[in-house]
């Protein structure tokens, strides 16, 4: 599979995930209760209503987002390369100019390296199958 690029958006009011394969772009937007989800591409506009896809885009916000105050990060936009490895999904987001920090997402869990800062979150979404389910949906696309 080719590398991809997933950005994690979370600020104040706006959650957001963008995962960029070649030519194309899963965009999830969250606004309050309302969501834009679609796959764009030159000229093509696919919508998107997939809850799994909602949820999952909150949970990663919400995990940048508390891993952005640990780390005293000022950034609200996270962006690093994302690859599936087995059942794994790996994402290096840069967390400030010079450093990132490694996500694993297995599942319903995820394990978070940055500096010394270690700590694993679980939940009872398989994160790492739905974004896996779109990044092959977008390779085939």
């Amino acid at each position: 599979m080719s590398k991809a690029l997933l950005s994690v958006t979370a600020s104040p009011g706006v959650r957001a995930i963008t995962l960029t394969l070649n030519d194309k772009i899963l965009a999830v937007h969250l606004y309050g209760n309302t969501a834009y989800m679609a796959v764009v591409g030159r000229g093509v506009e696919c919508l998107i209503n997939d809850e799994e896809l909602k949820n999952a885009a909150r949970l990663l916000s919400r995990l940048m987002d508390r891993l952005g105050a640990v780390i005293k990060s000022r950034y609200y936009t996270y962006t690093g390369p994302v690859e599936v490895v087995g059942d794994e999904v790996r994402y290096r987001p840069y967390v400030t100019p010079t450093s990132t920090a490694e996500i694993v997402i297995s599942g319903g869990t995820a394990r978070v390296v940055a500096g010394e800062y270690r700590k694993k979150f679980r939940t009872r979404l398989d994160v790492a199958g739905v974004l896996t389910r779109y990044l092959e949906y977008l390779e085939k696309c």
